[in-house]
């Protein structure tokens, strides 16, 4: 099977939530996932709202990111998890 590399864009709840706190749960289930985390950094967006960005690389799996998608979506501080782009490793 191939490597595939992702890009994940994960909306935190509100600008309060502190960044490098919810950067560091991300990595935790990341981890648990068994994918390897390329990196993971936040971008500013407007009004003090930030995303932050996970790039993985895994083995190319039926469902694609969707477990590891739900797995970000269980974090308290996360709104909404989406990945935003996906190519071969």
């Amino acid at each position: 099977m191939a490597s595939v590399l992702a890009k994940i864009k994960i909306m935190p709840t509100s600008p309060e939530v502190d960044k490098e706190k919810l950067k560091e749960k991300v990595k935790e289930v990341l981890e648990k996932e068994n994918v390897a985390v390329r990196g993971l950094f936040d971008e500013p967006l407007a009004f003090g709202l930030y995303a932050v960005y996970a790039v993985i690389e895994m083995e190319e799996r039926e469902g694609g990111t969707e477990p590891i998608e739900n797995a970000l979506s269980e974090i308290d501080e996360v709104e909404s998890v989406e990945t935003v782009e996906v190519s071969l490793a």
